[in-house]
């Protein structure tokens, strides 16, 4: 929810227009915008969620920073691999686009790393 309000409300200020994924993701299904909506939200509350706790373990530091991280990640491949599958461009289509976008996942990744609750990360140090 966070993420789509701040798509909708917060990247009009920032970039001057809203972005869209589900309508982009809707087009590019063929499924219309409506479907484009159900699939952005579960790909963000099972999809991150799922992927977070898999990952999330394995990365340095408190629980929001890990998910900072790991949403920093998907912002890359997303702007790397899946943006220009979906026809929007390499980096979400520009650089207005890309900084909005990575302030989005950030936020999403500082809330599902609070939220997720995972287990403190104990780093072992051999001895030398």
């Amino acid at each position: 929810m966070v993420f789509t309000l701040m798509m909708r409300f917060l990247a009009p200020e920032m970039i001057g227009h809203p972005m869209d994924i589900a309508a982009v993701l809707g087009t590019f299904t063929g499924l219309g915008t409506s479907a484009g909506v159900v699939m952005h939200f579960l790909l963000g509350t099972l999809g991150f969620a799922i992927g977070f706790v898999i990952v999330g373990p394995y990365l340095p530091g408190p629980g929001w920073l890990r998910g900072i991280i790991f949403m920093a990640a998907v912002w890359f491949l997303a702007g790397l691999i899946a943006m220009p599958i979906l026809g929007v461009g390499l980096f979400f289509g520009g650089a207005k686009e890309a900084m909005a976008a990575l302030f989005g996942h950030v936020a999403l990744g500082a809330i599902l790393g609070m939220v997720a609750r995972l287990p403190d990360r104990l780093i072992q140090q051999r001895p030398l």
